[in-house]
């Protein structure tokens, strides 16, 4: 069953019936005041930090689901009836819907007895509120009179503190001043907090409510406000209870006739600031000219790749939504969606480090920023702290095996896409007091690895590496992590490349002995089939075909490959056993056989239950690297196979069953092991956005930045009739072409730059410095 469908002229996916199998979200915003929303306009709204600076409320993991949210309420002021043009929260059938989820955008339209109302969602590039421009029209043949109401439920700033709503309560005061709410968090008086929230409209108000339980009235719901029942509001005020923002109009609209409106809810420094504020916010005309602006500023963000292919799901999503998402995790990490509550995972030291990769190619700037940013909390030891709260500059955590290694790739990429070497000696201050350059910071933390491993010779676990389900695999500290030595070697290995280009021969020097104690090490963790996970505490191999359960594990086959450790003997025959082990109708599982329940003893470690997530599930973000492990192995059909199994598009016809968007990729899936196979979760903010947009563009698609110029070699299918890809290059617009393959798994053998041709498959970067059109045909 499908329930909705992508428009490609307008760039959004257009949902045509409200009851989603879970809600499906959008995002507002681009990193500053921003939101969530969802097909039923669910969400929240918050400023640039969910966990210290929320606005508004919404209720995680409660039923009924999907609420708090930006909601309406329409009533027939003659015959009582009211509904919600948005579905949510009174549920009433409605005789038309349309959720049309845009870039940074989401427009809700719907009809109900001859009553027609649309409202687009959207928060104004740069500004500190969000806008609800609307239209409502009467199109039942006679005069109408109808009340709208808004609803949104305040929230304390500091997220964990609404979660203990009954304290946070306390400190709320919030009135109406002539038509505009002011929610002060924490009163004047403890002046705790630096933000007032503000909502309004341009429509003349005929009443209010700040106080949410008159609004809502006792034993009721957000489905039926007594307020909406009654058909006025009780103009409350509220000092120390729950606050909402509900101001009520009555439109009257003749046959065939409509009214325009535009609600505005954002922040203000300075409570006499609200009434101007607002009366800026909701402009009219201003807001139209900001939506836009946004469409146009993210025309010119998918500018930058556009591909063309013989499979149009290939280009819908890649060529939009893909790219989309990667900006979303850019900015939220896993920070704040419907699965990440906005309170305990700000920007991931881990997590922002790979969401580089989806976006370096567009916001060069915003990345090195972000770089040293996140290497600010890595301490002087070289291990990195865990989470950054960008709202208030606090780095929590610490500990974990692979945290800080992951910068080297992100460094790595931005520089080989801009060829900022200059970066690597810019000076960044440790968590814990001094300084080092960029490079440095890279060492140190390669250093940390080698000085912290088990008796095998392989990096210790400590608190956890990349899996955290795995962490109690290291509970005596004694476990040593097969994915983290893979995960150092493939780095040092880019190091290597990087540092030879620069001239430094004293840290290629460093580089090419720590790449030579990988070489010497890595045969302990071939198992004869494939490459084990670890080695427990006491010493036993994990990952290993001589076990019943845990056999083989997905991610030390592709890191290893990765690395350039394994010879293509061992890799071939690895990714072998993967893809008779591993891959499924949706991509690869994590693990086979997954073990169920714990038991330290029959090294069953991960406690989750068997089919979920990391425990047998098919984990997404792992299933980019396998992609391109097989494209550097050359195998071209099965990395593909693997792309396209993966390709959230493809869910779209049957999204009762995966639940989730099919416009997003999603960190996992129930894997066959479970009898719900195919559900998925955790949509929207995850690493597989990033590295499977690299992987992609970079490794299928083969147009791969190097330090000195272009690496271009595709990686595609024998069925494919070619592609043509048109990707942006330090300023240079290229455009890359490719035919039908001569054979399977043919790789490039010469390519024409402009007419010239070049043996094997790579562009020195001075030969197209100069140009501002570059047109590359590859020969295979």
């Amino acid at each position: 069953m499908k329930f909705g469908y992508f428009d490609d002229k307008n760039k959004e996916y257009v949902i045509t019936r409200p009851d989603t199998p879970t809600p499906w979200f959008n995002y507002l915003g681009n990193g500053g005041l921003s939101a969530i929303i969802s097909n039923n306009a669910g969400g929240l709204v918050f400023d640039g930090d969910p966990c210290k600076k929320r606005i508004t409320r919404y209720k995680y993991n409660q039923l009924p689901a999907d609420r708090q949210g930006h909601f309406l309420y329409l009533r027939d002021m003659e015959t009582g009836a009211y509904w919600s043009p948005t579905w949510q929260p009174v549920l009433k059938d409605l005789d038309f819907y349309e959720c049309r989820h845009g870039l940074g955008y989401t427009v809700i339209k719907s009809s109900y007895k001859g009553i027609e109302a649309e409202i687009t969602y959207f928060i104004p590039s740069g500004k500190k509120y969000a806008n609800w421009q609307g239209k409502i029209t009467n199109k039942s043949g006679k005069p109408r009179k109808i009340k709208m109401f808004s609803y949104m439920e305040f929230s304390s700033p500091v997220a964990a503190n609404d979660i203990n709503a009954e304290w946070a309560r306390y400190f709320m005061t919030c009135k109406c001043e002539d038509g505009v709410i002011i929610f002060d968090p924490s009163s004047q008086a403890l002046a705790r907090f630096d933000m007032f929230s503000v909502f309004g409209t341009n429509l003349e108000v005929d009443g209010y409510d700040c106080w949410r339980d008159a609004f809502i009235g006792p034993f009721r719901s957000e489905s039926n406000p007594i307020a909406v029942e009654r058909g006025y509001c009780g103009n409350n005020d509220i000092n120390a209870d729950h606050a909402c923002a509900t101001l009520s109009s009555t439109i009257e609209l003749e046959g065939g006739a409509c009214k325009d409106f535009v609600y505005a809810i954002g922040v203000v420094d300075n409570r006499a600031d609200a009434k101007s504020f607002i009366k800026n916010a909701t402009d009219s005309e201003q807001s139209k000219k900001a939506l836009e602006e946004i469409k146009e500023s993210w025309a010119k963000h998918l500018s930058y790749v556009h591909v063309e292919t013989p499979d149009e799901l290939i280009n819908t999503f890649l060529n939009v939504w893909h790219q989309y998402q990667c900006a979303m995790t850019f900015n939220w990490s896993r920070f704040i969606s419907y699965y990440e509550r906005g309170v305990d995972r700000g920007w991931g030291f881990r997590d922002s480090m790979q969401d580089i990769l989806g976006v370096v190619h567009a916001l060069p700037e915003k990345v090195k920023d972000r770089i040293k940013t996140l290497l600010k909390i890595q301490q002087s030891n070289g291990n990195a702290k865990e989470v950054y709260y960008p709202g208030s500059g606090e780095a929590i955590g610490g500990g974990r095996s692979d945290d800080h290694i992951w910068s080297i790739f992100s460094t790595c990429t931005y520089v080989r896409e801009t060829g900022d070497f200059a970066f690597l000696d810019e000076l960044v201050p440790y968590v814990d007091g001094g300084e080092g350059t960029v490079r440095e910071h890279l060492i140190k933390g390669l250093d940390f690895t080698r000085n912290n491993c088990g008796e095998h010779g392989i990096p210790l676990f400590l608190k956890n590496d990349w899996n955290d389900t795995l962490a109690p695999i290291a509970r005596d500290g004694k476990a040593e992590s097969a994915f983290v030595f893979f995960q150092a070697a493939h780095a040092v290995y880019e190091l290597i490349e990087l540092f030879k280009f620069v001239g430094d021969s004293e840290s290629l020097a460093w580089a090419e002995e720590y790449y030579s104690w990988c070489r010497e090490t890595y045969p302990k963790l071939w198992d004869g089939k494939w490459f084990i996970r670890a080695f427990t505490d006491k010493g036993e191999k994990f990952g290993t075909d001589e076990d019943e359960f845990n056999k083989i594990f997905l991610n030390p086959q592709s890191w290893a490959v990765l690395s350039r450790l394994p010879s293509q003997e061992q890799g071939n025959l690895a990714f072998d056993n993967v893809n008779k082990y591993l891959f499924c109708e949706f991509g690869c599982i994590s693990h086979h056989p997954a073990s169920s329940g714990f038991n330290r003893d029959e090294k069953s470690f991960c406690g989750i239950q068997t089919g979920i997530k990391e425990n047998g599930g098919v984990f997404y973000h792992a299933s980019t690297w396998a992609i391109i492990a097989q494209t550097l192995l050359g195998r071209n059909e099965d990395a593909f196979k693997l792309y396209r199994a993966a390709l959230p598009i493809r869910r779209n016809d049957i999204s009762d069953r995966t639940l989730i968007e099919p416009y997003c990729y999603a960190s996992a899936m129930l894997g066959p092991a479970h009898e719900r196979y195919g559900a998925g979760s955790n949509s929207w903010l995850t690493g597989t956005a990033s590295w499977m947009f690299l992987a992609v563009t970079q490794h299928i698609f083969g147009f791969r930045p190097s330090y000195g110029g272009l690496t271009i070699d595709p990686c595609i299918p024998l069925a494919w009739n070619g592609f043509k890809m048109d990707r942006k290059y330090r300023g240079i617009n290229c455009h890359l072409s490719a035919p039908k393959l001569p054979c399977e798994n043919a790789r490039a053998k010469a390519l024409i730059v402009n007419g010239k041709k070049i043996d094997g498959n790579f562009i020195p970067y001075d030969l197209i410095a100069n140009e501002k059109e570059v047109c590359i045909e590859v020969v295979f």
